[in-house]
């Protein structure tokens, strides 16, 4: 039987998943494979206790790429510095190299996926996305005899644990966070996660896939949760939205729609109804139509059943390029300005109680300029609490309307972007 030889690079949650997984599945892999997947060797800052002692163990995780016994490598310590210089030099020795590591792949994956064309090897990346949902696979196998259209996918469990507690128990902001890092779904720097540089991430590399380009993670508009307030939520609740942070894709006619930022979306809608710590993912393809999928975005053996399935892969020969195409044919992505987008939005607006008393409010306030399908007004005493939902417009005309409103009438404004999700 072949024997896949393995080097494991961390120990931590993750990375003790996929020993566990590698040893108590090794029968069901095995008859899948028809090969034997054993790590022979392991890093981290020290060896852990369920590591077998016959495993080597390296405190550099470099070493492991120069050992000649190793065919494969897992990398699950995260980050940009040893991970880069970790994947660089397994690749330049013709290994293997599996991958939770968004970060990495987002700003060096194309470079990456040239050196390992250039030594004739390959790596795989199913963890960095999502967790347990196979959606690499899906759009780089499943959906491959279809244009992507169209992604809105909810990416960051610690974002979406944050969001749902606030509506669900009325909670602020800086509550729900310190519940998400007291459970451990947000570390005790939530900075990535809240401002929405993961979800970012794992956009880049879903973008490129869906795109056919580069990722282009410098070139996306970026916006987080910690600016929405439990206010935000109660208001679009009562105009029947909820709040998601979302990671959404259009392909447009000469260039695309990348973006993360948190969204109203029709409480009917599927993946409205995503609530905790899931993960989400909802396409459009060509061919197939919508398809959605659902599950478990980050934990120890979620993330570590897809690594795992990418080794399975990697022990049966199957092999697409990282991102769909070989590298030389993804383009450089041609990314549209936000401030081009057309759709919905939700204004929030407190205004005088001297402008409530006139009639047709929001053609006072908005003029011509913007048109508004539903609205909703509370009494503040001494302020109106005014939340409407527009018509499709531009979004630079909303901007542009918003500054010029009469700093006397209006107190104070914000926009949120409202996702209608036709057809499904």
């Amino acid at each position: 039987m072949k024997k896949i030889k393995i080097g494991l690079a961390g120990l931590g949650t993750v990375g003790k998943g996929v020993y566990e997984i590698l040893k108590k599945d090794a029968a069901l892999i095995s008859q899948r494979t028809k090969s034997q997947l054993e790590i022979v060797a392991v890093s981290a800052r020290s060896k852990k206790d369920f590591v077998d002692a016959n495993v080597k163990f390296y405190e550099n995780a470099l070493d492991l790429a120069a050992d000649a016994e190793i065919d494969v490598i897992v990398e699950v310590i995260g980050g940009n510095d040893l991970a880069k210089n970790l994947c660089e030099a397994a690749l330049k020795n013709g290994k293997k190299y599996v991958t939770a590591n968004k970060a990495l792949l987002a700003e060096f994956g194309f470079e990456l996926a040239e050196l390992a064309e250039k030594n004739n090897t390959h790596f795989a990346f199913e963890a960095s996305v999502a967790g347990s949902i196979p959606v690499i696979k899906g759009f780089k196998e499943g959906l491959a005899a279809n244009e992507i259209e169209e992604f809105y996918a909810i990416l960051n469990g610690t974002c979406n644990f944050i969001l749902t507690k606030m509506q669900q128990e009325n909670l602020d902001f800086s509550v729900a966070l310190k519940q998400a890092q007291d459970l451990g779904y947000a570390e005790s720097d939530p900075t990535f996660d809240i401002k929405g540089i993961d979800t970012a991430h794992k956009l880049a590399l879903l973008a490129a896939i869906a795109d056919g380009a580069k990722p282009a993670f410098s070139k996306l508009s970026i916006e987080g949760v910690d600016e929405v307030s439990i206010e935000d939520i109660n208001l679009a609740n009562e105009l029947g939205y909820k709040i998601k942070i979302l990671a959404i894709y259009k392909k447009l006619a000469n260039s695309s729609q990348q973006a993360v930022y948190p969204a109203l979306i029709s409480k009917a809608e599927k993946i409205a109804q995503v609530d905790d710590s899931f993960n989400a993912i909802l396409t459009k393809a060509s061919n197939a139509g919508w398809n959605f999928m659902v599950g478990r975005g980050a934990g120890g053996f979620p993330t570590a059943s897809a690594i795992v399935a990418d080794l399975i892969d990697i022990a049966s020969d199957r092999y697409s390029c990282e991102f769909g195409v070989k590298t030389a044919v993804l383009k450089t992505a041609n990314i549209d300005k936000i401030s081009n987008r057309v759709g919905g939005y939700f204004l929030k607006l407190l205004i005088s109680k001297d402008l409530a008393q006139k009639t047709n409010l929001a053609e006072v306030i908005f003029g011509d300029k913007i048109k508004i399908k539903n609205s909703i007004f509370i009494d503040k005493e001494e302020e109106i609490l005014c939340g409407f939902i527009t018509e499709k417009h531009k979004e630079q005309d909303v901007l542009d309307v918003l500054k010029l409103l009469d700093s006397n009438l209006v107190k104070s404004s914000k926009f949120l972007r409202v996702e209608e999700i036709v057809g499904f």
